[in-house]
């Protein structure tokens, strides 16, 4: 038990540095694009915020379950408990990371916005994208597992850039020019990237796999996405 709790917990602080770089580019990325370009679109009649949510956290799922079910999948060959594993692994921790966490983190910074869950409001939106990428984590599992960085860090990013676009884009964009309110949404968009996509990327698929191990003999899988 121990074991391997020090190993999950190693994975932990091993993927805390990609969510550190990969908040800031996001956030870099995001004040830039609304202050320079948001007052443009705006006297134009455009307000782009939620439609790049929209599409942004579709990308985040279909990433989140390339990595959720490829760890699965490189460590216990079971066709439904996988599709099982890939869905919820998916689908819970990345409605975590892009909606509810910073839907709690704006309400705790006093700029509360609308919870918007896209899987009750727009599941055709949601539904073939997790698939879509249930079913990449299956094929190309091999190939996937040999190129970690890029999986995470791209599955990291797009997470940070999710949860930002999602508190812009329902309400909270204070932030964008008061410059007390940039270190503590730094912090809300690292929590609500850091510890779901871990759950996502690490818990789920390593615990599930895990659970199949007879009398504890197995030796703790580590994941490297």
């Amino acid at each position: 038990m121990r074991t391997r709790w020090n190993v999950l917990a190693v994975e932990f602080a091993h993927h805390l540095p990609y969510t550190l770089i990969s908040s800031l580019i996001a956030m870099g990325a995001v004040w830039y694009f609304g202050i320079t370009q948001l007052p443009k679109l705006a006297e134009a009649g455009l307000v782009p915020w939620a439609w790049s949510f929209h599409i942004l956290h579709p990308m985040h799922l279909a990433l989140s379950a390339i990595a959720t079910t490829s760890v699965f999948w490189r460590h216990e060959r079971r066709l439904l408990k996988a599709l099982v594993v890939g869905f919820f692994g998916t689908v819970i921790p990345c409605g975590l990371s892009d909606y509810v966490f910073p839907f709690v983190g704006a309400a705790f910074l006093g700029h509360p916005v609308e919870l918007h869950i896209c899987l009750l409001e727009e599941p055709t939106l949601i539904l073939p994208f997790v698939m879509l990428g249930i079913l990449a984590g299956l094929l190309f599992e091999e190939r996937l597992s040999g190129s970690s960085v890029f999986s995470h860090g791209a599955h990291v990013f797009v997470s940070s850039l999710a949860s930002l676009l999602y508190l812009v884009s329902f309400g909270f964009t204070a932030w964008l020019t008061d410059i007390h309110l940039v270190f503590p949404v730094f912090l809300v968009v690292v929590i609500a990237v850091w510890i779901p996509c871990c759950i996502s990327d690490i818990v789920v698929p390593v615990e599930a796999a895990h659970a199949h191990a007879h009398g504890g003999h197995r030796p703790v899988p580590r994941a490297s996405v």
